[in-house]
This record gives structure tokens, C-alpha cells and sequence, in this order.
């Protein structure tokens, strides 16, 4: 006989966030991989490579820096995007859905999170500042706080959860079990942040800006596409955890 469905309604949240995955997603391990790979690429290459060739120099500042990874973020959306799209089981198993959680519950809990890891990584290091994604966007006014706008609230929440929640996530789950497959995509985002990010400015404390930091928003925002069991709920999170930390930045940047 066919097992029972499970009735998640029943279930405390370490049940929830135990459960194996219901099936294996339509892309391999090694598909994943691609992904994250593809993102490597497009932050570390092909945006610096477009903004040096435009501004035609060599040495990028910290607006170039800002501008290439926002186009390398917006490069990787649209890679995953396009791909995913190209197959009605991938379309659908990337899972831009609602949600169990209310819309503004799952807003909520992007903003906590925001405020907890943005106090927690300050506290720790002794130093309250803003993401190194956007380091610098003071220096261009009304343009510099639009551009931070932009990165922070839609292009790195988007790339970001597509490629590790939306498609690492569930596979590393279903390959390697539940909780390994959370703390092994974490993982996957703290090494992401430590090459791409921290060595750009030596300001950042190494252990809690570039370790606890990236650990607390992979960690948190694996857990909340578990429990929504979805995609759509762990973006817009992301997008209020993005909100945060915008308003942190000008706050300070107004200080």
C-alpha cells in the first residue's frame, strides 16, 4: 500500500525542516554545480571584464565594483531564469510559488533576519558597515543610493536565491540528506562570499563579516525555503533582508 501523505500542519518546525525532500529535482548534482559556477564566473569575470572595457580602466573603484557585480548578478538571473524556463519539470520544481507563510509573515522574517545577522556580524567585528557589494555608493549621491537600491533589494536576492535556494539547496538535500544538504549549501555561500567579496577591501573583519555574515543569511534563508517549501517565499525574504540592509547603509552613510 502507498504510504500516507504527511500532513505538514501536524508537524513542529524541527520536523519540518527534517523532512527529506518529496522527490529528486529534474537537474543533477553536477547541474547545480553549473549554476553556482556560471555565478563564479559572471561576479569575478565577465562583469569586471564589460566595466573595464567601457570606462576603459584598469584598476576597478569601488562604483566599477558595485557596477560590475550588479551586472554579473543580473547576468546570473537570467542565465538560471532562461534555463529553468526551458523545461516545464525544471519550471516547475524551481518553485516561485507562494508559500506556506502569509506574504507579510515571510517579509517579516527577511527583515528579522536582516537586523539579526547586520547587528550580530557589527556587534562581533566592533564595526557597523555597509555590505561590501555596495561599499563606496555614497560618493555618488542620488545615483550611488539607487544603484545600492537596486543590487541589495532585487538583483543579489534574486541571483542568489535562485542559485543556491532555488536550485542547490533541494538537490544537495535529496543527494545528501536534509540537514547536510542545508549546512552543505551554506557552506557552498560562505566560500562564495569569502573569494568574491571579502578580498576586495581589507577594511571587513575576516571572521565576522566574511565568515558569520554569510553564514547567518545562507543558513537562515535555507531554513525558511524549507519550512515555505518554496522558492518565491525564500526571494521575497531575501528582498526585506535587502531592504535592511539598504537602510543600515544609509543611515550610516548619513552619520
Amino acid at each position: 500500500m502507498p504510504e500516507e501523505p504527511i500532513d505538514r500542519r501536524e508537524l513542529s518546525l524541527m520536523q519540518k525542516l527534517s523532512l527529506p525532500e518529496a522527490g529528486a529535482p529534474p537537474w543533477s548534482l553536477l547541474g547545480a554545480a553549473a549554476s553556482l559556477l556560471a555565478m563564479l564566473l559572471c561576479l569575478a569575470l565577465i562583469g569586471p571584464a564589460l566595466v573595464t572595457t567601457v570606462t576603459g580602466r584598469e584598476a576597478l573603484y569601488p562604483a566599477d565594483l558595485m557596477l560590475s557585480w550588479s551586472i554579473g548578478l543580473a547576468l546570473t538571473a537570467l542565465f538560471v531564469l532562461v534555463r529553468q524556463r526551458s523545461s516545464a519539470e525544471s519550471w516547475r520544481a524551481l518553485r516561485l510559488v507562494k508559500g506556506e507563510l502569509p506574504l507579510p509573515l515571510t517579509l517579516l522574517a527577511g527583515i528579522a533576519f536582516g537586523l539579526a545577522v547586520d547587528v550580530l556580524a557589527a556587534l562581533g567585528s566592533g564595526a557597523f558597515l555597509p555590505p561590501p557589494q555596495i561599499w563606496g555608493f555614497q560618493q555618488l549621491g542620488g545615483l550611488g543610493a539607487l544603484s545600492a537600491a537596486l543590487m541589495l533589494v532585487l538583483l543579489q536576492p534574486l541571483a542568489e536565491t535562485l542559485v543556491f535556494q532555488g536550485l542547490l539547496l533541494p538537490r544537495m538535500r535529496w543527494q545528501f540528506g536534509a540537514w547536510r544538504g542545508i549546512f552543505g549549501t551554506t557552506a557552498a555561500y560562505i566560500a562564495l562570499y569569502a573569494l568574491l567579496y571579502m578580498p576586495a577591501y581589507a577594511q571587513y573583519d575576516i571572521y565576522w563579516h566574511g565568515r558569520i555574515f554569510p553564514a547567518g543569511i545562507g543558513l537562515l534563508f535555507c531554513l525558511l525555503k524549507v519550512y515555505t517549501q518554496s522558492t518565491g517565499a525564500a526571494l521575497l525574504g531575501r528582498m526585506g533582508c535587502g531592504l535592511i540592509f539598504l537602510l543600515t547603509s544609509l543611515a550610516l552613510a548619513g552619520a
